[in-house]
């Protein structure tokens, strides 16, 4: 008969099997599934409590339905994409223009014509243009994925990572990153491993669409192992050498096609971009079937990439390398630093660890925003005794909120604190040790340091659209309150270094945005930076600067006169109220990145947001 140790352990056990469960429920929105598994967990938790009052007998007889009835729950909880059931044989496909091109990955750019027809020669290497390695950059600095999309994506990456020794095995000895096939295998494969590598067709057979009858040799059933291979050779990937973020978008997206009605039609690729802000409509049905209604409901690489580097498993740095190394094939790595001590905020910009975001090096001067990200130092249970700890255990909670996990807001790290921090970590592919390290401190910051990073050919843009380019880098990291109306690292970083319930930050967003595209510019900031809208207002008009409503008449007169980049100002009987960014402008309303709103467009909300507004009541401001 089992011991009590024994049958306490193969609870514990059943109950970590049933917390995976109840996440991956949680990432499904399926409110019922995860009730369910609560309850389960409450009468395990019960269990292992009253295991040694009860006695052995009873709690060994109850194994058997507990484990029945976790079998019948994680059935659905855990089934594609949230868990590690395979992904259905139907699953949607990435379809082809047609029969690609032998020279597809000579295109030059998003506006460029097609190449010539000519075949290249085969030792030639795909190599990714100025033209297109800068659309790259600039969607993906301003990428927003949509909100209900987030989960799915996590899901696809922390699935990806789980997988990630065998992607690592499929790129041995080449210099493809295991990240990168990974990728593809989600987007043609749906991560089935009984499928070609190239298309997504069966291994029982060689390809029989685009490209067909890969491999050319060996069969007539394969390996995915060996399809993989043979797929990264056909498509010379690897001779490559180049895994910077240009190179690796353009050559996910010449895996599906370049010259094609995506291009022709100016729509970014799904292939990429499906799941965020940047794609609305138009596909692919069927191999040479294009219907521009058709939503594609397939996460697009980009968007999985995001994910991938949210997580951990790809860092920002390998994106930026000039050249992949050997290492770029190896997991993750799991171990922590060796503690150091706190950092001290300074006028100057301390270096930043390896592997850390590259914060702009006029912002990471700056002494309210080096306190915000300067990291705290080794912090474990029982922190919080002084009020330098106090301080940063309470931007470890902050940013534990903001990332989801429901930390408290005390200042003491508590038990509450170290399990939620592990929980990030887990989250996060880090060793789950409820102790903050550097690395898990630069994933914690990691939204504030990308929406603060240089932008790609900064110094080629006017002010007005550099601006616009920023805010929607910022708005890509979702800055939110924490804690209370006007409170949080987000709120600080906009009202340099101040929080609180009279901080409302609208104009305070605007005026960090614009001074952060002049640092970029090196050209001095147009106007004094304000907090306030109706001063922002009165120093535009002082300095001629201020459209007004009443010469906006008509739709010819607002596209002539407002462009993306001013600032409007909502008039709030005589005085105003908010504040943004014009991101376009239509004919009867205009879009606008806007802080300190909320989701209907109010004032004094807890978010950045993207909104659309009326003209009606709203004045403009000109940045120059």
């Amino acid at each position: 008969m089992a011991t009590i140790e024994e049958v306490r352990a193969e609870l514990k056990a059943l109950r970590a099997k049933v917390a995976l469960a109840s996440q991956a429920a949680r990432a499904a929105n399926d409110p019922t599934k995860v009730g369910q598994l609560g309850q389960l967990l409450g009468e395990i938790d019960d269990e292992l409590d009253d295991l040694a009052i009860e006695g052995l007998a009873a709690a060994a007889a109850r194994l058997g339905p507990f484990r029945q009835r976790l079998e019948v729950l994680t059935q659905v909880a855990l089934a594609w994409p949230f868990g590690s059931v395979e992904a259905p044989q139907d699953h949607e496909r990435p379809f082809r223009a047609k029969e690609l091109p032998p020279n597809d990955f000579a295109d030059a750019g998003p506006t460029a014509p097609p190449p010539a027809s000519d075949a290249l020669p085969s030792t030639t290497i795909p190599q990714v243009s100025a033209e297109w390695s800068e659309n790259y950059r600039q969607l993906w600095n301003t990428l927003v994925i949509n909100a209900d999309w987030q989960k799915k994506a996590t899901a696809i990456a922390q699935k990806i990572i789980a997988n990630q020794p065998r992607y690592a095995a499929a790129v041995d000895g080449m210099p493809v990153p295991w990240w990168f096939v990974s990728v593809v295998h989600s987007m043609e494969c749906s991560m089935r491993f009984d499928q070609h590598l190239h298309n997504g067709d069966p291994l029982s057979g060689r390809t029989t669409h685009v490209p067909a009858g890969r491999p050319l040799t060996g069969g007539p059933s394969f390996t995915w192992e060996q399809s993989a291979r043979d797929a990264i050779q056909f498509e010379r990937l690897d001779r490559i050498t180049d895994w910077s973020l240009p190179n690796v978008l353009f050559n996910w997206h010449r895996y599906n096609g370049i010259n094609n009605e995506y291009k022709r039609r100016g729509i970014p690729t799904p292939y990429l971009w499906s799941g965020s802000t940047h794609y609305k409509k138009g596909k692919y049905v069927a191999d040479g079937v294009f219907d521009p209604e058709f939503v594609s409901q397939q996460v697009g690489a980009a968007v999985i990439l995001k994910a991938l580097v949210d997580l951990g498993a790809v860092k920002a740095d390998q994106l930026e390398a000039p050249a992949a190394t050997p290492a770029a094939a190896s997991p993750p790595t799991a171990t922590p630093p060796a503690a150091t001590s706190p950092a001290t905020p300074s006028s100057g910009a301390p270096p930043a660890p390896a592997g850390t975001v590259a914060v702009e090096a006029g912002a990471a001067s700056i002494p309210h925003i080096a306190r915000e990200l300067a990291y705290p130092g080794l912090l474990k249970l029982g922190a919080g005794a002084g009020a330098g700890e106090k301080f940063g255990v309470k931007r470890v909670q902050e940013w534990l909120r903001i990332h989801g996990f429901a930390a408290p807001l005390d200042s003491g790290f508590g038990s509450a604190t170290s399990d939620q921090l592990k929980a990030f970590q887990a989250s996060r592919a880090r060793p789950s040790s409820g102790e903050l390290d550097e690395q898990t401190w630069d994933l914690l910051t990691a939204p504030m340091r990308k929406a603060l990073v240089k932008i790609e050919s900064a110094d080629s843009m006017p002010l007005d659209q550099l601006a616009i380019t920023i805010a929607r880098q910022h708005l890509a990291q979702a800055p939110i309150e924490v804690g209370g109306n006007n409170l949080g690292p987000w709120v600080r970083l906009y009202m340099a270094g101040n929080d609180g319930a009279d901080q409302l930050w609208c104009a305070g967003f605007v005026c960090f945005v614009v001074a952060q595209a002049c640092r970029e510019l090196k050209i001095k900031m147009p106007f004094e930076r304000q907090v306030g809208v109706p001063s922002l207002v009165r120093d535009a008009r002082a300095s001629n600067r201020l459209v007004n409503e009443g010469e906006l008449r008509t739709s010819a007169e607002r596209h002539s006169k407002l462009k993306p980049g001013y600032i409007f100002a909502v008039r709030d009987g005589a005085s105003f109220s908010h504040t943004g960014f014009v991101l376009s402008v239509n004919d009867a309303t205009f879009d606008t990145v806007e802080g300190n709103t909320g989701k209907e467009g109010g004032r004094d909300g807890a978010n950045a947001r993207q909104g659309s507004r009326p003209f009606a009541g709203n004045d403009f401001i000109r940045l120059n």
